[in-house]
């Protein structure tokens, strides 16, 4: 390696602090874009290149370099979205916030001509401004420049596919290769697009569906994991889980009631109009079940499943089907477990005493 390279090198070395704290300050406001945004994403990567990694480049091309000022790469951020119409949201907080080198920033979505596909992704080459961060014994965070890439899952996918060939552009591909690749790039880009069209509609349906749900019109709304969360979310067995915490004026812990979907299903509901009418039509019996169930106890904290349990239990008992099948409700609810048969006898014997249980009162 000769003397510039090497000169490039010590740069490095006395800059390598710094560098770890660009990559610092960067992992940190793109999480916070995360947070911002509500977003999932697949990942959110930063890193300092290391040493020989940085070493084997300039043997390649340290001829392009006067100091370490001109490598913009040294410190690198990588968002991987899971839908590509979300890379923009990161875009648009990245071009606002950061200073962009636009000179050397580059959008491979938009490169290819008409008949191409390829790997795409968004490559900014900026600089931490002042406004975002800045530290006297470090001043040379806001000068050194880096690299932020912004893809989504699937441009993940081909970039990784791509690099693994081992090939760096198209003109060095075989053409015996060439058209595999670009179909498979092209089916990539193709289902990119479809993810986003489904999450899009998936959304539209999910903002319908709270309206309808606010205006009272239940009997539109099939029940599915949608309707129910919105179902809950909208109150859902609130008022029910209130009334039973005025017994021992106890606490609400807020646990998932996603198996009790599974549950109204088997009882034959179909639409949220059915589990609202099954709420109603049992409300004030599981009310009573819940006094003589807590009444009497030092319980001082109930679950969000409390409720609906109750409505489940009476709305079983009262159709006569017996013990068996609060134990086989039970187990749907939280699995197959021994004392899901004690649990079963203590509730059906609550039932009894309330005077539920057909066979009994006659």
């Amino acid at each position: 390696m000769d003397a510039h390279n090497e000169m490039i090198l010590e740069q490095y070395q006395e800059n390598l602090e710094t560098f770890n704290l660009i990559a610092q300050v960067l992992k940190e406001q793109l999480l916070g874009y995360v947070k911002e945004f509500k977003s999932i994403v697949n990942s959110v990567e930063t890193r300092v290149k290391k040493y020989e990694s940085l070493k084997g480049k300039l043997e390649l091309k340290g001829y392009k370099y006067n100091s370490i000022e001109d490598i913009t790469d040294i410190v690198g951020g990588r968002v991987v979205t899971f839908y590509s119409d979300e890379v923009d949201k990161f875009a648009a907080s990245i071009e606002q916030n950061f200073d962009i080198d636009w000179d050397n920033s580059i959008d491979k979505r938009k490169i290819y001509n008409i008949d191409q596909f390829g790997y795409m992704s968004l490559h900014y080459i900026v600089r931490i401004p002042k406004e975002m961060y800045y530290n006297p014994d470090f001043p040379k965070v806001n000068e050194f420049r880096m690299e932020i890439q912004l893809r989504s899952n699937l441009q993940h996918t081909w970039a990784t596919i791509h690099h693994d060939t081992g090939y760096k552009n198209d003109v060095e591909i075989p053409k015996v290769y060439l058209r595999s690749l670009n179909r498979l790039a092209g089916l990539l880009e193709l289902a990119d697009e479809s993810f986003c069209e489904i999450k899009n509609e998936i959304e539209d349906y999910r903002r319908r569906m709270k309206t309808i749900l606010k205006e009272g019109h239940l009997e539109d709304i099939e029940l599915n994991i949608d309707s129910f969360n919105a179902f809950i979310e909208n109150g859902g067995f609130s008022m029910l889980n209130n009334k039973i915490a005025t017994i021992n004026n106890m606490e609400i812990e807020e646990v998932s009631l996603r198996n009790f979907l599974v549950v109204f299903k088997a009882f034959g509901f179909t639409t949220l109009k059915d589990l609202d009418t099954f709420m109603n039509e049992n409300f004030i019996q599981a009310y009573e079940f819940c006094v003589r169930q807590f009444a009497n106890t030092d319980i001082d904290i109930i679950s969000s499943a409390t409720g609906p349990l109750a409505l489940c239990v009476v709305y079983i008992v009262s159709r006569d089907m017996g013990e068996q099948v609060i134990r086989k409700l039970l187990d749907a609810l939280y699995g197959e477990r021994k004392s899901n048969e004690r649990q079963a006898a203590r509730l059906m014997k609550i039932a009894v005493s309330m005077g539920l249980v057909k066979s009994v009162r006659e």
